[in-house]
């Protein structure tokens, strides 16, 4: 149902403006004459009791009075009568509704009361909503404007296979400006607004159906339902249909839990970020670079790797592209020996012949050397992309610059993007080139970041069916005892378990954990020692104390009985004085395990995605310099990699300055159960940590030195039986 209305939604055959004005000035009047403008070819129906006729068309008094079946109505009335003009319109069977009007979740407590009352309206008649508090949607193809922006008033539409989605009305409007001025063309644009009933998702999946549409460009500033999202990220790798994103608002907004390193080191942003990355999803930082990114996916065909010909009339144009583009992680190869031999041939005062090729003042006497130029490019079995850089041409002669680029493109599937560095001497070709098929950028830093998208998005389809094998590994049996012990683990009041119960978990899960024994008293402590063997380590166990040495409630490479009676007595004094009312539950005697790397694994639960998995190096690089990674589960093995590889320290991980290659293969096996674990125990715990966890040399396997597992506010009951 939601399907059929959201196509009568986006590509309606009968439209009716409720709260139409005679006055152009008004959002009921703007409506109108847009539509009338663009020449919309389906029904309307203008609704106000005020009026007869506007501009022609006969006024219905209410929308239980227009004698055809409505697709679409255009709710343009004050915020105190959309609930009842809703109820009107699906007591007439109307299948969907642009609401405008603002006043609701937006405006605090009493507007979101006022949302759930339209959403419930909305769900009773099955009314599929765009909006509340939105500026309306724009058919390019069928010249539906449905919107009361003043970008509509432009004098034509350029449709395009690039559908825009923004969660933001007057920007994303202000933006189709710019878009337009770029001759870049657009299936759809919808203004979400607050997402009552449809939110950004359900727009994703549509256009993922569109024959119309090829690429999807959102300006985002949140999802309401990750699950959602998820999926329609999945389908759209699927289908092959890139997805643009720019995400606004990067602070740490999520709530810190307390005691938790994992939870204070990320942040709504990194969540999303981590999102992107895993889904396939492009992004991009800047407004510009969100429509001239989705404009180069929708230009250029997927290119086969990451290497790239420069071609320049500008000596220090290329150096400056040739820079950005390895700054990036792309290359700028040498030329194959054909090549070089061929342009060598084709003028003997040409100058050097390497990349970038710097065609001179040379071609100023001999045009032809450019196409020419071009086209050997592409011949060259050691390029995959070219990038065309252009300076002062000016008049008819950038013109037929242009012109030659533009039949040259025609001819390779290679992409050939262009950036040109003058100004409006040389608009004429750079025209020419906005209204091609050749990607044009004025600025060589965008030129690169849109052909990195452009790699980076076919690197991801190539990977697309490892990407989509979602099926988690399977959690051993014995992991199984652990979760039906969870009620044991509740008992209490604490809000955390303690060391020794996160570690009965963790090793369930198969994952190495150091070799100890809880004590209550001296005696017990001491023949734990000997079983264990020194040197050990002691440590004070008590849910209320999360931060042992904080307070003096961990020591370590202790090396006899005398030192261990010693390091008690010291712990006791000191919890005495620091926590004289925490509930002590013993003490916990653990092997000393050998110097090693440490790193840290843990599991958060996000608002929007639920839980994630996040890995880092320990100490300063998390705690300081936010070097992490995440992912959300169930992790593929090659998902347990990359978080491995695009930390920034991961060259210590690497075995860097002779060190050994430390046992990554084993990092990946515990990403992987911790996956597991985030799946099976996202009910209980809210965030789990396990820190430090020590990595060794290649092949030497890891061990978790201390973990915490934060308890939610309430558990599922029955878990043990899922």
């Amino acid at each position: 149902m939601l399907r059929q209305n959201l196509n009568a939604l986006l590509n309606p055959k009968s439209i009716a403006v409720i709260g139409v004005s005679n006055d152009p000035s008004r959002i009921g009047g703007r409506i109108l004459r847009y539509l009338k403008n663009h020449g919309y070819k389906g029904d309307i129906f203008p609704v106000n009791p005020k009026y007869k006729e506007i501009e022609g068309i006969r006024c219905c008094p209410d929308v239980a009075s227009i004698p055809l079946e409505i697709d679409v109505a255009l709710v343009a009335v004050p915020e105190k009568l959309v609930l009842s003009v809703l109820e009107e319109s699906g007591k007439a069977k109307v299948k969907a509704a642009v609401i405008y009007s603002s006043g609701f979740s937006e405006m605090g407590a009493e507007g979101k009361g006022k949302q759930l009352k339209l959403r419930q309206l909305a769900e009773e008649y099955r009314i599929s909503v765009c909006g509340p508090n939105c500026v309306g949607i724009i058919g390019f193809h069928n010249q539906t404007a449905m919107s009361f922006s003043q970008f509509l008033d432009v004098s034509k539409l350029i449709p395009g296979d690039i559908a825009f989605i923004s969660q933001s009305g007057a920007l994303g409007g202000a933006l189709l400006n710019r878009i337009q001025d770029r001759s870049i063309g657009i299936s759809h644009f919808v203004s979400t607004g607050n997402e009552a009933i449809l939110e950004t998702s359900d727009y994703i999946e549509y256009f993922l159906d569109d024959p119309k549409t090829s690429v999807i460009m959102i300006l985002m500033e949140g999802i309401r339902d990750g699950g959602k999202f998820l999926r329609v990220a999945d389908l759209a790798l699927k289908r092959g249909k890139p997805i643009v994103v720019m995400k606004v608002g990067k602070t740490e907004t999520g709530g810190k839990a307390a005691g938790s390193h994992t939870g204070s080191m990320t942040g709504s942003d990194a969540v999303y970020d981590a999102i992107f990355k895993q889904k396939g999803v492009i992004r991009v930082e800047e407004l510009e670079d969100l429509y001239l990114t989705a404009s180069t996916l929708s230009k250029c065909r997927l290119t086969n790797g990451p290497r790239v010909g420069i071609i320049t009339t500008t000596g220090g144009g290329g150096v400056i592209l040739s820079d950005e583009l390895v700054s990036m992680g792309m290359d700028v190869p040498d030329l194959s020996e054909p090549t070089i031999e061929k342009l060598k041939d084709t003028k003997a005062s040409f100058g050097i012949v390497k990349n970038p090729l710097d065609l001179t003042a040379q071609v100023v006497n001999d045009p032809l050397l450019f196409p020419k130029s071009i086209q050997t490019f592409i011949q060259d079995g050691h390029l995959d992309n070219i990038i065309v850089a252009l300076a002062m041409v000016a008049g008819e002669r950038s013109k037929e610059r242009a012109s030659y680029i533009i039949d040259v493109a025609q001819t390779t599937d290679k992409p050939i993007l262009t950036w040109w560095a003058s100004g409006s001497l040389s608009m004429p070709g750079m025209k020419m080139l906005e209204n091609s098929q050749v990607p044009f950028f004025s600025s060589p830093t965008r030129c690169v970041k849109a052909l990195h998208a452009l790699v980076r998005y076919a690197n991801i389809l190539k990977k697309k069916d490892d990407w989509m094998m979602c099926t988690a590994p399977a959690v051993v049996n014995e992991s199984r005892l652990s979760i039906k012990g969870v009620e044991r683990l509740y008992q209490g009041s604490s809000h955390v378990l303690t060391e020794h119960e996160g570690k009965e978990i963790l090793a369930s899960y198969g994952i190495p954990v150091t070799k100890e024994g809880l004590g209550s008293d001296f005696d017990e402590i001491k023949r734990m020692a000997s079983e264990i063997g020194y040197p050990v380590a002691l440590k004070v166990v008590s849910p209320e104390i999360l931060h042992k040495t904080e307070i003096g409630g961990l020591r370590l490479h202790l090396n006899d009985d005398n030192e261990l009676r010693k390091a008690y007595d010291e712990v006791i004094r000191n919890v005495k004085h620091h926590k004289p009312n925490a509930n002590i539950k013993g003490m916990l005697v653990q092997e000393m395990v050998s110097p090693g790397r440490e790193v840290i694994i843990g599991i958060i639960q996000d608002p929007q995605f639920g839980p994630m998995v996040m890995f880092g190096l320990g100490g300063i690089f998390v705690e300081v310099l936010k070097d992490f990674s995440l992912r959300h589960p169930p992790l593929k093995e090659n998902d347990a990699w990359e978080m491995i590889k695009e930390i920034k320290g991961y060259q210590l991980l690497d075995g860097a300055r002779g060190e050994k290659r430390l046992d990554q293969e084993a990092i990946v096996r515990t990403l992987m159960a911790v996956s597991s674990m985030a799946l099976d125990l996202k009910d209980v715990f809210s965030e789990i940590d396990i820190n430090p966890l020590v990595v060794y040399p290649e092949g030497g396997d890891l061990k978790a030195i201390d973990c915490l597992f934060v308890k939610k506010h309430e558990v599922r009951r029955g878990i043990a039986d899922d």
